[in-house]
């Protein structure tokens, strides 16, 4: 894990500026209306990065809505701060395998370009869905393909290894942590999952 902290800690300062020039910001923005954000959620953002997300789940959780920005990395979080002010956000230096927050507290999870990197995906997913409250749901999302993330992890040496699970190996994932899977799309350019916790998980 050491190789794969350093590795984001490197790159902290720049990661917006070289992974997200204006094309690729633009693809973003068309893609976040298919998350299904509404007025008022309260929104936990799991491996943040650099708070890439937080303005724009700002804009759509509105004034009432609120915003947990959490990431490992504690130079993802400098970044991230700067995005996200009281009341209406705050970030996290926590690792997704134990959420600092109560159960059953929010309306959406998102994992935005995170998931692949999470050492044990089953506990995370475990954790996540412990703060959704019943019917909640978890977006895992990505602007590449599952195929050709792998092809773009492989070019790293410290994250070469980090893949999303194939579609059955994620869907049983998902069951077993007490999601029920409503979208999965794995296409050139992107990859959207879309699961609802179920009201039986224990909190």
């Amino acid at each position: 894990m050491a190789g794969r902290a350093e590795f984001f800690e490197a790159r902290a300062a720049r990661w917006e500026e070289t992974c997200y020039p204006p094309e690729v910001r633009a693809r973003l923005e068309a893609f976040l209306p298919h998350f299904g954000i509404g007025l008022g959620e309260w929104v936990l953002d799991v491996g943040t990065g650099p708070g890439i997300l937080v303005p724009y789940v700002h804009r759509l959780v509105g004034p009432e809505g609120r915003i947990v920005a959490l990431d490992l990395v504690r130079a993802m979080t400098v970044e991230a701060s700067k995005k996200c002010a009281a009341p209406w956000g705050m970030v996290l230096q926590a690792d997704v395998h134990a959420i600092p927050c109560r159960s059953g507290v929010f309306d959406r999870v998102l994992c935005f370009a995170a998931f692949p990197h999470f050492k044990e995906q089953p506990r995370a997913l475990a954790e996540m869905a412990r703060v959704l409250k019943p019917e909640g749901e978890l977006i895992i999302a990505h602007l590449m393909s599952r195929e050709e993330l792998a092809q773009h992890h492989a070019t790293h040496e410290d994250v070469r290894r980090d893949v999303l699970p194939d579609a059955r190996t994620m869907t049983f994932l998902m069951r077993a942590a007490g999601f029920h899977v409503r979208t999965l799309v794995d296409e050139p350019g992107r990859y959207l999952l879309k699961a609802v916790r179920s009201c039986t998980v224990a909190p």
